[in-house]
């Protein structure tokens, strides 16, 4: 570290102070993350904005701007470079294991990024993919991919990529200055959550802020000029809270994986704050649509929506770090300028602020045309296979399947989520004899796994990839004991709580753990304790909340009490690969004071179908051949047009609650409790 700018570090300055006059030398972060596989548009009702092909030209606008000014430029992809779905399955679908085109790699290596942080989603299905899709990024310029906290020693693809430097904890970049070459040392994390929400198979995952301080510690001793994190922890209060625990020395944190917009209300444009010519595209346009300053949760509640963001908390130094993020789909590119002084203390430019990417057809002064490459090597051919699967019909419905993708159907049944779990039950009992397993009774499926609504009309077979995204393979658990199952169902229903009276859950309290479910039915209390674990995985509270389990018509668990041997009587279940290996914390137990999984006690078969071919099979099947079927007549929890009516998953509050709000809303909920989808 320059012993100059080590003596400075407390000087350091959040406030938007614009010196471009004073500095002695300025460094600009390009930044974006969570792409997502939307290499087409924002999204598909605003087709004008985003799409990689008009990113590449912001992001090489913007760097080749700035670079002209003599600033040092740096670009970090900042996690999530790809996501399931039909836009990334045309990559899948592009040829053989081995020999694919990763349609995403293309573009991101055309652009000429610095690093890119590996995510969670990198990992959705398994570390192979990720190995080749490495690889793909390569073909152009380089991208080296980070990640301080990962080990890949166990999965020998990925580890020929550390080999060979194309993955690695950290990374130096020298960029040219107005003072000279500086070195910055960018140091890569991922969420350490990746076990439960990805499938990273054998990736070792270890904690996040010892992993940081180690690079820390080595990059000081190599003598870089700068220090900045690029993490993907999932949220900016996340980063935020990690701050607490780092050693003096990062100057920038880069954020992934909550696609929070932060807003700089105040920035001045590049035009003004030096005095020469930009391209349109290099300024701070606002926001895309409706969209609107993100509001702020978990540790950073109640703080300041600005561009970048102050962290509430310091660091080993006493140092706030200052944080930035943008939102995702290739709808916004971040741009944060440091301006360092001959002292070495640095102030943040006030003209760094996000800049939207929208098409000249949007946005004649500000808008970008669409790289050429890019768009005829990796746009145009997800294009074509995207349209392909929308126009291959499979059924129809006449009412609309919700609500995936929400905070609904991870606090609530809905009909799409009965129509997903009754497919993945289907899937599972008609080819478990062909994989020498019991049929199952009941299906479960984390709501966090289905992703879009079925609209009312045509289901076509791009229907079920935006449903249902992430070729996760369809799992049989067999012999599960009665108690094991309340267990689990506890851990799904541990999130919602009673702040919505007319419902009695709040949407917004839940998370992707929630369950889905066929086969059986549920009543739990919201307002009793809820399943919880400790910070090293230990149960805590097994949890009270399940009162009522019914499993086909037998009810199993009254009022809280069994009316079997928990112990003795067993089911067999279907429910996806990523749940029966414990994603979403899903089948967690304590045994002999350790923390474990019932997936480590209870092994589980994949029958050979992902969740997709699942939901596309099962409609086939309801249809019979015949596409003039409609799969919304079949049973009366798909009818039901908002889906609050049907009768698998009840959320009752305490009567106690009730007698607030007085007997004519007592009687709405306890109608709403015999026949309501929750």
């Amino acid at each position: 570290m320059n012993p100059i700018k080590t003596a400075a570090f407390a000087a350091l300055a959040l406030a938007s102070v614009s010196q471009v006059a004073r500095a002695q030398y300025s460094l600009t972060f390009l930044h974006n993350n969570d792409g997502e596989s939307r290499l087409t548009s924002y999204t598909d009702a605003l087709p004008q904005f985003g799409g990689v092909a008009r990113f590449a030209t912001m992001l090489n606008e913007t760097r080749d701007f700035y670079r002209a000014q003599n600033h040092g430029v740096v670009s970090i992809f900042a996690g999530d470079t790809f996501l399931a779905g039909a836009q990334f399955q045309a990559s899948l679908d592009s040829g053989l294991p081995g020999s694919r085109t990763f349609y995403d790699a293309l573009a991101i290596s055309r652009m000429g990024y610095d690093v890119s942080v590996i995510g969670n989603h990198e990992f959705d299905f398994g570390p192979n993919v990720l190995a080749e899709f490495i690889t793909g990024a390569q073909t152009t310029n380089p991208t080296t991919y980070l990640s301080a906290n990962l080990n890949f020693a166990s999965e020998a693809a990925l580890q020929a990529h550390v080999a060979a430097g194309r993955i690695a904890p950290s990374k130096t970049v020298t960029v040219p200055t107005a003072s000279g070459n500086k070195t910055i040392g960018i140091i890569g994390v991922t969420t350490d959550n990746l076990p439960f929400i990805s499938s990273p198979g054998l990736v070792g995952v270890n904690p996040v802020a010892a992993a940081v301080n180690s690079q820390i510690a080595s990059l000081k001793l190599s003598g870089v000029d700068h220090i900045v994190l690029a993490g993907h922890l999932q949220g900016l209060s996340t980063d935020n809270t990690l701050v607490s625990s780092l050693d003096g020395g990062i100057d920038l944190i880069i954020a992934g994986g909550g696609d929070e917009l932060l807003h700089n209300v105040a920035a001045t444009s590049p035009l003004t704050a030096y005095n020469a010519s930009a391209p349109g595209s290099v300024v701070d346009t606002g926001f895309i649509g409706t969209e609107g300053r993100a509001t702020l949760s978990g540790s950073l509640a109640g703080a300041t929506n600005t561009y970048p963001l102050p962290s509430t908390v310091t660091d080993a130094a006493g140092r706030n770090i200052p944080i930035v993020t943008t939102g995702g789909n290739y709808g916004y590119l971040g741009r944060v300028t440091l301006n360092v002084d001959a002292g070495g203390a640095i102030t943040i430019d006030d003209s760094s602020a996000a800049q939207r990417v929208a098409d000249v057809s949007a946005d004649a002064t500000h808008g970008v045309t669409a790289n050429a490459t890019v768009l005829a090597e990796s746009v145009a051919p997800v294009q074509t296979f995207v349209a392909g699967l929308a126009a291959n019909k499979i059924g129809e419905t006449s009412v609309q399947l919700l609500h995936g993708g929400s905070s609904t159907i991870r606090s609530r049944e809905t009909n799409l989520g009965n129509f997903v779990a009754d497919g993945i039950l289907h899937a599972a009992q008609q080819r478990a004899a062909s994989f020498g397993v019991d049929a199952p009774v009941i299906g479960l499926v984390n709501g966090g796994g289905i992703r879009a609504n079925i609209a009312a009309g045509d289901i076509s077979r791009k229907s079920t990839f935006d449903v249902s995204p992430f070729g996760n393979f369809v799992s049989v658990v067999e012999d599960v004991r009665a108690a094991d199952l309340k267990l689990l169902l506890e851990n799904a229903y541990s999130r919602t709580t009673d702040s919505n009276l007319a419902d009695g859950i709040n949407p917004s309290g839940s998370d992707g753990r929630f369950a889905q479910i066929a086969g059986m039915s549920v009543v739990y209390d919201v307002t009793r304790a809820g399943f919880a674990f400790d910070n090293a995985g230990n149960v805590t509270t097994p949890g009270e909340r399940i009162r009522d389990l019914t499993i086909g018509n037998v009810p199993i668990l009254q009022g809280g009490s069994w009316l079997i041997d928990p112990i003795a009587m067993t089911f067999d279940i279907a429910t996806l690969g990523f749940s029966a290996n414990g994603g979403d914390q899903w089948f967690r137990t304590t045994i002999g004071g350790t923390s474990t999984y019932l997936s480590q006690i209870y092994s589980f078969t994949n029958v050979g179908v992902t969740d997709q071919n699942a939901l596309q099979g099962y409609v086939g099947f309801i249809n019979g051949g015949n596409n003039a079927v409609d799969v919304s007549g079949f049973k009366p929890e798909y009818s039901v047009q908002q889906s609050f009516q049907g009768d698998r998953i009840s959320a009752i509050p305490e009567p106690g609650t009730w007698m607030l709000v007085g007997l004519g809303l007592a009687f709405a909920l306890l109608k709403c409790r015999t026949r309501r989808s929750a």
